[in-house]
């Protein structure tokens, strides 16, 4: 706190800012100092893997960036995907990557945290203490003990994390329908509002992001997600009425295939069908969030940053 008194000053402009101070809700991580960045006119912030990006026109504060889960059914049943590469770029800029990197801290990163907890402080304290006394075999074997200990904990945590990473899909090609045909895209390019084809895969691979299914029903397997052992029915909207507005939170377990999950089954729409149709015999999907936005993103940063590190001062132990 200190180097941050002699370092930084309050700022009421945000145009004139560099740094932002972040406190997350109680149980979700702890407080940070964040770098503002700016593009444009448009500021904004990562923390915690998510985007925030400042409204001056309305609510003057920092927002999560908008994804397009909440409009008529009707708008995502007629939309064509993105029609040129001019309006992929702006969507690129606002949703970055959909991917899910996680970099876990090195060994003596997370050795020197638990190393300066406050038990871990008094117990070498105690030690140097009973060395004083004389009683240097004892001090030292509880001492090392202590450092085998906290060691053991680093390791297992690092092996967790990278177990944590590892939920995160490695990109492939799929099909999306841009610039008035269908193409082969890595997952890691795809953007809410694109139309993409969904099926069964040969090679195993998950669904890449949230989406909402418009054409074509398919049977997905959530047990990664859910723990759901019975895959799930999931059917297109077109034959919703258009007008209703989607509410992902009531429609997720009928229309929307998450992130992380498997399509084990599908049904390509009729060849006669109207409209855009898949090139590939998939279903059509639309996408709705992508990153560290999706259902599976959300549960991997629940389990990076809403629990706090175990050492040997806390209950967890």
């Amino acid at each position: 706190a200190l180097p941050i008194f002699l370092t930084c000053r309050t700022e009421n402009d945000v145009s004139k800012a560099t740094i932002v101070h972040v406190t997350p809700t109680p149980n979700n991580g702890f407080p940070e100092l964040v770098r503002l960045r700016k593009i444009g006119d448009t500021i904004w912030f990562e923390f915690q893997k998510m985007k925030y990006v400042y409204d001056a026109e309305e609510k003057k504060r920092f927002e999560p960036v908008r994804f397009p889960i909440d409009l008529p059914i009707k708008d995502y049943v007629k939309s064509s995907g993105y029609e040129n590469e001019e309006k992929i770029k702006e969507p690129s800029e606002k949703f970055g990557k959909n991917m899910l990197n996680i970099q876990p801290p090195d060994f003596w990163a997370l050795f020197s945290e638990r190393a300066t907890a406050p038990f871990f402080v008094f117990q070498v304290f105690c030690v140097s203490l009973w060395c004083l006394d004389e009683y240097w075999y004892y001090s030292l074997f509880t001492l090392a003990m202590l450092v085998v200990f906290e060691a053991t904990l680093v390791k297992q945590q690092q092996k967790n994390l990278s177990a944590i990473r590892d939920m995160g899909s490695k990109p492939y090609t799929i099909q999306v329908y841009r610039g008035k045909k269908w193409k082969s895209v890595q997952t890691d390019e795809l953007l809410p509002g694109d139309l993409i084809s969904i099926g069964r895969s040969k090679e195993g691979d998950v669904v890449p992001c949230d989406l909402l299914l418009l054409k074509g029903p398919c049977i997905v397997d959530e047990a990664m997600l859910t723990g759901e052992s019975v895959p799930q029915m999931k059917e297109p909207v077109e034959n919703r009425n258009l007008d209703d507005e989607l509410d992902v939170e009531k429609d997720k377990k009928l229309h929307v295939i998450f992130a992380g999950t498997k399509v084990v089954q599908h049904t390509p729409p009729p060849k006669d069908t109207d409209g855009i149709r898949p090139s590939n015999n998939g279903c059509l999907a639309y996408v709705l969030r992508t990153g560290f936005n999706t259902s599976q993103g959300k549960l991997l940063r629940t389990i990076l940053y809403s629990v706090k590190r175990v050492t040997a001062n806390n209950l967890e132990t």
